[in-house]
């Protein structure tokens, strides 16, 4: 329509061409209006082909009319005027055509301006309407503030409910203010560290908590990660707060917790051995003075002595493991001076039962730490304890590959069941609550996890289990 608009005028112009006559004449009689008739033609393409959204053209338009309108109006107007007064103007159409191209190009240079201003504040407004669903979409509080100031701007719902205060009463207060007012000012350098590192900060330097305080006066520890950024030409600062309560009560039921298993593991480590080593050694003395009959109950008391002190180191292991005592960081383990040493040790405490080793155990070295004797410990102990045989008979053997070995440790007892093949380790059950046969075999298969391997049981030949564990061979890593 714009650029009709400028045909129409470029055309009406083309007669004069023809009529008029001098240099002035026709600059200002041709040439300067028909370059403003072909400047509302391109005005109108350009408009076309805009980045102005398609319902914002008709308004570009409308200002183009109202332009010309109003032009022609005051053409009109003057035109009356002179009528009255006897002078006569000669062109007027020419004269009306002009004002109809300068009307229309004024218009429409307004209308392009308005529809821009209005595009402009459109995205505007929706960027607010995103940022404000991703506000309030956050579960965490968030909290945005002036760099310059610390002045709170704006906060979302989650936040209004952290500090049990609403929007227009957080809005205007200073970021510390949301804290202890006795520690105000290491909130502020927290603040200014915030604005240098943007990292995340659930406590100070010095290991203290970060807290908000609620309108009802509580003390809440928080987790903050905050940004700046620069909105409308304002350098702003964006804090989301996360609540940590729960995970403090976890942590500090966990140390509890550790704190208690770490007692028992005293009484383990000192009282229950100790007396046992005095039950032991009474019982090896009077062993010497009975007859057979007795000898051989004293013998089986003995047996079940051992068992006991055989247990205090599992639940020992199992104590360090769960308080942390003992961490599980990896490194390169030999696995023959492992096994060898806890070999020798079970002949010590079973010295009724048969231990062998299929071939020579390879001088390789597995991924693993410590707590890697406690393994086979454990299996070889389950083996001896479990096993209904006269004489309890355990043979280890070790195959490899280029990327692990497997150790497998067979007995001559009852085996078992296929249907309890995974459940004696206690998978899918949760620690001493499981069906297994103990805290031992637990501790096995929980300790092989951390390894990397694996630990499974294969019916023996002709009667038996024999228990495989894979790890992985630390010259692959």
């Amino acid at each position: 329509m714009i650029s009709g608009l400028g045909i129409v005028s470029f055309l009406a112009n083309v007669p004069h061409l023809l009529t008029e006559e001098g240099l002035i004449a026709y600059v200002f009689g041709v040439f300067i209006p028909m370059g403003l008739s072909l400047g509302l033609v391109v005005m109108g393409y350009r408009v076309y082909q805009s980045s102005l959204e398609l319902d914002l053209l008709p308004r570009v338009t409308g200002w183009t009319l109202a332009g010309v309108v109003g032009l022609v109006s005051v053409g009109a107007v003057i035109y009356l005027y002179q009528s009255v007064e006897g002078n006569v103007i000669t062109h007027g159409l020419f004269v009306a055509m002009n004002l109809v191209t300068t009307g229309g190009i004024a218009g429409a240079l307004i209308g392009v301006y308005d529809g821009r201003q209005r595009q402009e504040q459109r995205a505007t407004e929706q960027a607010r309407r995103r940022y404000q669903t991703v506000l309030d979409a956050s579960p965490d509080a968030v909290f945005v503030a002036s760099t310059d100031s610390g002045e709170i701007v704006d906060a979302n719902q989650a936040a209004e409910a952290l500090v049990e205060r609403p929007l227009d009463e957080i809005i205007g207060m200073h970021q510390s203010e949301l804290h202890p007012a006795k520690n105000r000012d290491k909130y502020r350098e927290l603040f200014a560290t915030h604005l240098n590192t943007e990292n995340v900060h659930s406590e100070f330097p010095d290991g203290s908590d970060i807290f908000v305080n609620t309108a009802s006066g509580d003390r809440i520890p928080v987790e903050i990660n905050a940004t700046g950024f620069d909105y409308r030409g304002q350098s702003l600062f964006i804090g989301v707060f996360r609540d940590i309560s729960n995970r403090r009560e976890r942590e500090a039921e966990l140390q509890n917790r550790t704190e208690q298993l770490e007692i028992l593991n005293r009484v383990l480590r000192h009282d229950i051995r100790n007396d046992m080593s005095v039950v032991t050694g009474w019982l090896d003395i009077l062993a010497a003075d009975v007859d057979s009959e007795d000898r051989d109950r004293i013998e089986r008391v003995q047996r079940a002595s051992q068992r006991v002190i055989g247990l205090t180191e599992v639940a020992r292991d199992y104590v360090k493991v769960v308080s942390g005592e003992k961490e599980l960081n990896l490194h390169p383990v030999s696995l023959d001076s492992v096994i060898q040493e806890v070999i020798d040790t079970r002949r010590e405490q079973y010295p009724d039962a048969e231990f062998t080793v299929t071939g020579d155990v390879p001088d390789v070295k597995v991924q693993a730490n410590e707590m890697l004797s406690s393994v086979f410990r454990n299996l070889l102990n389950n083996a001896v304890q479990h096993n209904n045989s006269d004489i309890p008979k355990i043979n280890i053997g070790v195959e490899r590959t280029d990327e692990s070995v497997t150790v497998s440790v067979a007995d001559n007892g009852p085996g078992i069941p296929d249907e309890q093949k995974e459940t004696v380790f206690g998978k899918g059950e949760q620690g001493l609550e499981s069906p297994g046969t103990g805290i031992g075999l637990y501790l096995v298969q929980n300790l092989i996890d951390e390894f990397g391997g694996d630990v499974w049981i294969e019916d023996n030949e002709p009667a038996g289990a024999v228990v495989k564990v894979t790890l992985q061979r630390a010259e692959t890593q």
